[in-house]
């Protein structure tokens, strides 16, 4: 293989390799910032024990350190003495855990790509041994006449003419290739802080009082008699068909059907009032409901659970639990069965 055949294949490595890597930090934010990294942090760090706080410095820090990797991939600085060993580094670290995982039977997705591109442990492990093994492949292909660093050959040219007045200069063109790589992780790690926000406005139900269960909070009466609980997006799609089902399924059987309790996601961080009133326009009836940030609503469902959640309360107790657009997705014929077993 010539030179030029090459340098095209190892650009084409590096392209592939910082894609890759965009699209991981950017999938971490599906389908919005704000829920997507606190899906991303109650989900994934959150099982692996990373929490009580530190989880949102970390999954900010590592957001914005893949997206400084898919930078410096693509920069001629230091490849293979810094970008290429630091992304292996980061890779096999990750590769470890994703063994562990294989190796006990979990094939849930493991949060490589958040929820844009669900990847079981396994899928996840070939994909970073595949990265790994392009990136050794560019590395060697990079051979001492190509530069990693532009200013190292003008210090080899200043060396080779002994051009002892200019080697000061030489040397403090030479440290550029170092303050990119320190500006360009610095930039955007700060980055991620600045566009996601550890904290934001909260809208919920009142205060827990001692002995209470985590939905009495929201519902004062959430365990008298038998209630649906809803968990719901505004603006899902499957929720408001699901919303449109139970009040059609009230006007049918209004004696046998719970009373409706739902709790919102506030996606837009004010309120959603405006989606709100629009999805109640659109099932046709108006619940009781409450509103919570994301970062109150994340742990308390969309941990466990998808979109939409319709649970069954008889005083207090689960009865049965709807979640998701699969095998456990609300029907109401399960429902009726469910409910008139309590009378």
């Amino acid at each position: 293989m010539n030179d030029k055949s090459k340098r095209q294949l190892v650009w084409g490595i590096r392209i592939l390799v910082s894609a890759l890597f965009i699209l991981s930090a950017l999938a971490k934010l599906y389908p919005s910032p704000i829920m997507g990294i606190a899906a991303f942090e109650t989900k994934y760090l959150g099982a692996i024990g990373i929490e009580g706080g530190f989880e949102k410095v970390v999954s900010r820090l590592l957001i914005g350190f893949e997206l400084s990797l898919a930078i410096l991939i693509l920069l001629p600085y230091y490849l293979k003495k810094v970008v290429f060993p630091t992304t292996i580094a980061l890779l096999a670290v990750f590769s470890i855990h994703l063994m562990v995982q294989v190796f006990n039977g979990d094939a849930s997705n493991c949060g490589c790509f958040g929820e844009l591109i669900p990847m079981t442990p396994l899928e996840a492990l070939i994909k970073n041994i595949l990265t790994i093994g392009l990136l050794i492949l560019a590395s060697r292909m990079i051979d001492g006449k190509e530069s990693e660093d532009a200013s190292e050959e003008i210090e080899e040219f200043i060396e080779k003419n002994k051009m002892d007045g200019d080697r000061v200069n030489g040397m403090l063109r030479s440290s550029r290739g170092f303050c990119a790589i320190v500006v360009t992780v610095l930039s955007c790690s700060l980055l991620m802080f600045v566009l996601l926000p550890q904290s934001s406005s909260v809208i919920s139900g009142a205060d827990t009082n001692a002995g209470e269960s985590e939905y009495t909070k929201y519902f004062d009466d959430i365990s008298e008699g038998n209630k649906l609980l809803c968990f719901f997006s505004p603006t899902c799609e499957h929720c408001m068909e699901t919303g449109k089902q139970i009040t059609e399924l009230k006007k049918k059987y209004p004696g046998l059907t719970p009373e409706v309790r739902i709790l919102f996601m506030d996606e837009s961080d004010n309120g959603s009032e405006s989606e709100i009133d629009a999805y109640f326009k659109f099932i046709g009836k108006k619940y009781n409901y409450k509103v919570l940030s994301i970062e109150d609503f994340v742990p308390l469902f969309w941990a466990d659970h998808d979109f939409p959640g319709v649970l069954y309360l008889y005083e207090g107790k689960d009865r049965i639990f709807f979640d998701g657009t699969g095998d456990k997705e609300f029907n109401t014929g399960k429902l009726l069965k469910e409910i008139k077993r309590e009378y």
